[in-house]
């Protein structure tokens, strides 16, 4: 399993992921949407998209803004592992890769994690993240987004 850089034509199949996922359902992602969003994000300054792909084969996928969190702390947007890789250590990889690529900060790492996804949470909290707080309705009505955080060691 190999961590890189997103391509343009690793967009398309990003996207169908997202779409894919329960989550996806949840909210309603588009794969268009996505597409979008994700060619944005790339081209931006601030973002970081990367894959985690096995013999060629994309296993998943992670975004991050480097000040996202309150404009100066790394903030995980999103992460996605095709539903086949699940269980792999895909999820750990492109979260490690997260806070490597922001480290250099020397802040602490936040994201959010919704109410209902509670494996997600364990994940999280399985790797040092603790939740901090909550904004009912912040991406859609009638769920909740739990905030995580995990300290930076330099800051504990």
């Amino acid at each position: 399993m190999q961590i890189r850089q997103i391509r343009e034509e690793d967009i398309p199949v990003c996207a169908q992921l997202t779409k894919a996922l329960p989550l996806g359902k949840i909210y309603g992602f588009e794969t268009k949407d996505w597409i979008k969003k994700l060619t944005k994000a790339r081209n931006e300054k601030g973002n970081l998209l990367f894959v985690a792909e096995e013999e060629g084969r994309l296993a998943g996928f992670a975004w991050v803004h480097t000040h996202g969190a309150f404009l100066s702390a790394p903030y995980l947007r999103f992460i996605a592992v095709d539903p086949s890789f699940q269980g792999r250590g895909v999820g750990t990889l492109l979260l490690k890769e997260f806070e490597e690529q922001t480290r250099y900060l020397g802040k602490d790492w936040f994201l959010l994690v919704s109410d209902f996804n509670t494996g997600a949470q364990l994940f999280y909290e399985k790797h040092g993240y603790q939740r901090v707080g909550a904004l009912p309705g912040f991406a859609k009505e009638g769920i909740t987004e739990v905030i995580m955080v995990k300290k930076h060691e330099d800051r504990n």
